[in-house]
């Protein structure tokens, strides 16, 4: 077999590739595999716990299992994407179950990054708003609304990609995997639309929401230092007791819209998003500047190891993480999970 590099490119047998041995293919193919398996129990132990437990199907959580399932689908379709890269001969099985692994990356990476920017919003109308208000605005039918929406822009933009050409969507032989032609006379439009529908929009309604919260939590923050302290002060002028000092200070805490619990809550949500970001970021980048082949192939293994890092990161949730631990004794089966 004869092989030949040249300029980030492997050229064998006369089929350009960006491996430069196979023992690389294996080691991605080993990285997808370990995603597939962990991503696949971690997403359906979420969708189980707020299947069992009533305290978890909140108005946030219908969209944190929209995650789950898009997540779920990406995962249970990578072995393909193992198996095409450890293909040296090209694809060997259907095209259409080719093609189709396409398809189902893109939908679902784009709606999981609208998924992601809806829980964002979410969360910062149930923060900043009244309850009732809140309630009033994110009604059954409107977060279903939210959902469908998060489904229908990549799908869109699927779409569009058709209308390329039916050989857009198929086997790559630069990255030896079932995604999208790199080397399509149109690959440079489809990137540009990758750029701008799934990055900068999702992206900007989550910097808004998490800014919104930042100034919610810290006007609040300072008003219940405010609040206590005028009420210390009051106390020591008219020689109140320790006892009155500290229910006084209770009494404030309950006030606080904030708690402690919903911090906790909102730290986790809001880590799922920013971690997302993280494994997003130098795709997208690499995107816009079009080099580093190689780098490439990293950078899209690290975007799909996002399937399978939501559920660990909601291991951590408070109340997930108690869920899970039931779930995983099997404690789910007999009395129930409240």
């Amino acid at each position: 077999m004869d092989r030949l590099y040249t300029s980030q490119t492997w050229i064998t047998d006369n089929k350009t590739h960006v491996y430069g041995s196979y023992g690389e293919r294996v080691f991605y193919a080993s990285l997808l595999a370990g995603i597939c398996v962990v991503g696949t129990v971690g997403n359906c132990l979420v969708i189980a716990a707020v299947c069992v437990c009533k305290k978890l199907r909140t108005r946030t959580n219908a969209m944190v299992v929209n995650l789950s399932v898009a997540d779920l689908i990406s995962c249970v379709n990578l072995p393909w994407l193992c198996v095409a890269i450890l293909s040296e001969d090209g694809w060997l099985l259907p095209s259409w179950l080719c093609k189709s692994q396409g398809v189902i990356v893109l939908i679902c990476t784009g709606c999981s990054l609208y998924t992601l920017s809806g829980i964002a919003v979410s969360r910062c109308c149930l923060i900043t708003m009244s309850r009732a208000r809140y309630y009033k605005l994110f009604t059954a039918p409107n977060i279903a609304a939210m959902i469908m929406f998060c489904w229908l822009v990549p799908m869109s933009v699927t779409a569009i990609a058709f209308s390329f050409g039916a050989d857009f969507f198929g086997y790559g032989e630069k990255y030896s995997l079932c995604l999208w032609n790199t080397e399509h006379p149109r690959i440079k439009t489809f990137n540009a639309i990758l750029t701008v529908v799934f990055y900068p929009i999702p992206l900007i309604a989550i910097i808004i929401s998490s800014v919104k919260i930042y100034r919610f939590v810290r006007r609040s923050t300072r008003r219940i230092a405010n609040a206590t302290s005028f009420r210390d002060n009051i106390l020591s002028v008219s020689g109140g007791n320790v006892v009155g000092n500290s229910a006084g200070n209770t009494a404030v805490a309950k006030n606080n819209p904030f708690n402690r619990r919903q911090m906790a809550v909102t730290k986790n949500l809001f880590l799922v998003i920013a971690v997302f970001l993280l494994l997003l970021s130098p795709y997208e980048v690499l995107l816009v500047i079009e080099t580093g082949e190689k780098i490439t192939v990293m950078a899209g293994v690290t975007l799909l190891s996002n399937s399978c890092v939501n559920p660990l990161i909601y291991a951590r949730h408070p109340d997930f993480k108690v869920v899970f631990q039931q779930l995983l004794r099997c404690k789910a089966m007999g009395r129930g999970i409240p």
